[in-house]
């Protein structure tokens, strides 16, 4: 089989082109876990579903802190340049969330069909999808990958032009911005239902707080574009990269912010236990804190050694 290894640059941006496509997957799923919750029918489920709807939303606020930390680790760790570490930082990650969002998948097929097949037929569906989805995503690639025996030699670190750390910057905006929008989206029409209303006052607060920050969040992604545009003209600046990032880097953490609270909203709701709600929100985020600024500014420290 003919095939050439391609140049770093061009596998870094294959990456986050990658990575986008897998979070635009996830922020769908986080919107139903979320959206399914706030539903009339959602009572009628089994209490074991309804827990599983829980412990889906938990997988997914983890498939995309895995998510969200690529574009972290490349602006932090690496300062937008093509490395091989951010390479095999970046594929690790990928690798990682996939299979969780396989499990998400599968059980939101068992919860949309318990109510037509029954508890055990809705989990032996669900089960079977979650089996499908590695297969197709992880064991016939591996099988390729051996079959193929291909040898790669070492990939060697470049650094970037200003023209193309400012590409790979705006593509990593791709990858932040539609998970906000899709929160978003989700936050405004929870406070349309009628369990909106049954909330309890803390957790009222806790939702507007949490869609306050993802809308700073919003904003702050889409300044770079009106930056760009009206203060550099459209050209390559240094000030350009400068801004995107300042604008992003804060915009993760808010986003973050945003899908803790929701999960503490949902979990209270779901199980009406506060103290595992604050619990379970609070590990969601420490983890997105480790992710998205713990993990990239250790890899640079070490790097500046």
């Amino acid at each position: 089989m003919l095939w050439r290894m391609l140049p770093i640059e061009a596998r870094v941006k294959d990456l986050l082109d990658e990575t986008r496509l897998v979070m635009l997957g996830a922020q769908l799923l986080l919107g139903l876990q979320y959206r399914a919750a706030f539903s009339v029918g959602f009572r009628r489920l089994p209490v074991s579903f309804q827990a599983l709807d829980c412990a889906a939303l938990l997988l997914t606020l983890t498939t995309v802190g895995l998510l969200l930390a690529t574009p972290s680790f490349y602006q932090i760790a690496e300062m937008g340049h093509a490395t091989s570490r951010f390479v095999s930082h970046a594929s690790r990650t990928l690798q990682a969330a996939l299979p969780l969002l396989a499990l998400v998948l599968g059980i939101d097929v068992a919860i949309g069909l318990v109510a037509f097949a029954g508890v055990w037929r809705a989990g032996l569906a669900g089960g079977g999808f979650v089996l499908a989805a590695i297969v197709v995503w992880h064991v016939v690639p591996a099988c390729a990958a051996r079959r193929q025996e291909r040898r790669e030699g070492p990939m060697e670190d470049k650094e970037q032009s200003l023209e193309g750390r400012i590409v790979q910057a705006l593509t990593e905006l791709r990858v932040v911005l539609p998970g906000a929008q899709a929160l978003f989206g989700f936050q405004v029409i929870a406070v349309l239902t009628d369990r909106f209303g049954e909330l309890s006052a803390a957790s009222q607060a806790v939702h507007m707080a949490s869609m306050g920050f993802v809308a700073i969040a919003i904003v702050l992604l889409i300044a770079p574009a009106s930056y760009h545009r009206i203060a550099a003209g459209g050209n390559a600046e240094e000030s350009v990269l400068r801004y995107t990032v300042m604008m992003m880097l804060p915009a993760e953490g808010l986003i973050a912010l945003g899908l803790v609270g929701e999960a503490y909203v949902t979990v209270s709701m779901v199980s009406g236990n506060i103290i595992l709600s604050i619990v379970l929100s609070s590990l969601a985020a420490v983890g997105f804190a480790v992710l998205l600024y713990g993990v990239p500014l250790t890899a640079r420290w070490r790097r500046a050694l």
